[in-house]
């Protein structure tokens, strides 16, 4: 038979002994309270604050330079403003490198140029298609802008369709 150990580590005793050091290491009273709640919350704060490189990088990469790049391609930027355009494609490229080597830092500084120059393309694009617009209205004669008469429309009369069963 195995001899049993009489007391053990995990039992209520052998945690009411280790709890009664911490009871009387901390101070009582209000704000002896409140001070150990604000060291636990600024603890607690720096310790979350250590890890917000992902955090931010995913907020400012994934979301804003990316939804800006996008926003420049729909409003045609590729064609109206190809610098800004391509240099705000390849910062977003350059951010996703950085990240993957684990430089969060670099990679959101590349990420808000990559939104910066996204913004600046999509404006010159906006900008040269109202131009555009506003031109071509301005520049088309009214005779050219109507639709032509009916007569005009069919000179020669109907039109026959061909029937298949011929």
């Amino acid at each position: 038979m195995i001899d049993r150990i009489p007391t053990s580590w995990y039992g209520p005793p052998a945690l009411r002994r280790l709890r009664l050091p911490l009871r009387r290491a901390l101070p009582t009273g209000s704000l002896a309270s409140t001070v150990t709640l604000a060291s636990v919350f600024a603890l607690t704060l720096t310790a979350s604050m250590s890890g917000c490189g992902p955090i931010e990088y995913i907020n400012q990469v994934g979301v804003k330079a990316a939804g800006a790049v996008s926003a420049a391609k729909l409003a045609q930027a590729d064609r109206y403003a190809p610098y800004e355009y391509t240099a705000a494609e390849e910062y977003l490229h350059k951010a996703r490198e950085e990240a993957a080597y684990a430089e969060y830092e670099d990679a959101i500084e590349f990420g808000r140029k990559a939104e910066e120059m996204a913004n600046k393309g999509r404006a010159i694009a906006v900008a040269k298609l109202s131009q555009s617009a506003g031109a071509s209205s301005s520049a088309t004669p009214a005779s050219e802008a109507s639709a032509p008469p009916a007569s005009e429309a069919s000179p020669s009369g109907p039109v026959k369709q061909r029937s298949d069963d011929q």
